[in-house]
């Protein structure tokens, strides 16, 4: 096991830059996916012919769920915004009252899993979740080995606070591993990512997925 030396140099810095490169910022309507979207409920609506035995509102329903889907995959919008918009596309054109139409809100759950997103932003743009990996891999990180354990515990305290496995991988853990693989002289796209950089992603997508199925079961 190839030893690394300094580790501490290796961290990554969590500074204001980095911060503002995870903010997003929308760019208004991509208008050619939008007319598509609307184009493809318009037909299924008024060109293809309603079966006898669907009522005019379920037809009505399956033609802005179609659209729905496909903005979904198209993303003429932000998904947030697309979702909403269909949702109340179906109280304006009386598919479904209102009160049907905005039922889940209503479901515990779903604040459940709305809370758990405002915590995995939380951790994500106050650079804590950050910390707390740095922490893990300075204290165990003189070896490929050890920066591993590092990153495995850093994940098991981050994990209850952050279930959403997508925010810790890509938010927090994906820019730690660059990072230490580049101090290293892994870099991607090259002979030397089979060195440290392929060998921490591998090991950190296997912690991830049984961190995961256990918050899940």
């Amino acid at each position: 096991m190839s030893s690394i030396h300094n580790s501490e140099d290796m961290l990554p810095r969590t500074t204001s830059s980095r911060t503002s490169r995870r903010t997003c910022r929308w760019t208004g309507a991509k208008p050619i996916p939008l007319v598509l979207c609307v184009v493809l409920g318009l037909l299924i609506r008024f060109a293809i012919p309603k079966p006898d035995i669907v009522s005019r509102q379920a037809w009505q329903l399956f033609a802005i769920f179609l659209t729905t889907i496909a903005g979904l995959i198209l993303s003429p919008l932000p998904v947030g915004a697309w979702a909403f918009l269909c949702l109340t596309l179906t109280v304006i054109t009386k598919t479904l009252p209102f009160a049907t139409a905005f039922a889940a809100f209503t479901n515990e759950v779903i604040w459940l899993i709305v809370a758990s997103f405002f915590f995995s932003r939380g951790f994500v743009k106050t650079g804590l979740g950050d910390r707390i990996a740095m922490y893990f891999v300075r204290w165990l990180g003189k070896s490929t080995l050890g920066l591993s354990y590092g990153l495995v515990l850093g994940e098991a305290v981050i994990c209850p606070a952050m279930p959403s496995s997508t925010a810790r991988a890509g938010g927090i853990f994906l820019p730690i591993i660059k990072s230490l693989s580049s101090s290293a002289g892994s870099q991607p796209k090259d002979d030397s990512a089979r060195k440290l950089g392929a060998y921490l992603v591998q090991s950190q997508l296997q912690v991830s997925i049984i961190y995961y199925l256990s918050v899940q079961i």
